[in-house]
């Protein structure tokens, strides 16, 4: 082999091995992980403010802007430094963030059903009213124990959820705490939100009459898509 195509060998074989060296770390270079700001944005009311009975519109709006979308703040801050973390943070640190965006997302996630059933429209059809005496016997008994549950809660915090339970087969209302306590395997079907500022400023501590306007309140048609949606 003459000196001239040696040579030229070596370059083209050095070349090669740089293009391969450099496809072999764009491969195992991981792209940065986004986040997902475009799915963590409050969403508005999906009623009138104006047009809820017995509940004002300087409570629902102060309820919407400040918790509800404070939680989605929340929640995008939060997830932002879970990204930024490096790979060699302590445990602790990676634990408690997680922590904090389970509160923060699933406060999110529940003011959206709470707010979506709002409206007052519709009526209940005849599958969620048979499902209910499936489960409850009657109506009336789901809806006693339903509110018997909130009133529990008032003066406090937490949540009331209708659900289906996939394991049990059944309609269940579920007591929640901390936006931290769900039935598993279970579908919202109707929530309730009892933390004090969902109430406080129309009723002060007349949990019982935020109930009753709750109820007055209720978007049927929405809740009977959610029981529509299980087979």
């Amino acid at each position: 082999m003459e000196r001239r195509d040696f040579m030229a060998l070596s370059a083209a074989t050095l070349a090669s091995g740089l293009t391969a060296a450099t496809a072999a770390d764009t491969v195992s270079t991981p792209a940065p992980r986004a986040v997902q700001g475009e799915l963590l944005v409050a969403k508005p009311l999906p009623f009138d403010p104006k047009s809820l009975d017995g509940i004002s519109k300087k409570m629902i709006v102060s309820h919407h802007d400040n918790n509800y979308a404070g939680a989605v703040k929340r929640s995008r801050a939060i997830e932002e430094k879970i990204v930024a973390l490096s790979s060699s943070a302590n445990p602790f640190e990676f634990g408690a963030l997680k922590r904090e965006q389970m509160v923060a997302l699933n406060s999110m996630i529940l003011h959206e059903y709470y707010f979506d059933a709002l409206g007052a429209a519709g009526t209940m059809n005849s599958k969620l009213k048979s499902m209910l005496e499936s489960s409850f016997r009657t109506v009336g008994e789901w809806e006693n124990e339903f509110k018997k549950i909130a009133l529990s809660l008032s003066g406090g915090s937490g949540w009331v959820f209708l659900v289906y339970n996939e394991r049990l087969k059944r309609l269940e209302n579920v007591w929640s705490w901390d936006h931290m306590h769900s039935l598993w395997d279970s579908k919202i079907i109707l929530a309730l939100d009892m933390y004090e500022h969902s109430y406080q400023m129309d009723f002060g501590s007349n949990a019982k009459g935020y109930l009753d306007a709750f109820f007055k309140n209720i978007n049927w048609n929405v809740v009977n898509t959610r029981i529509g949606a299980i087979a």
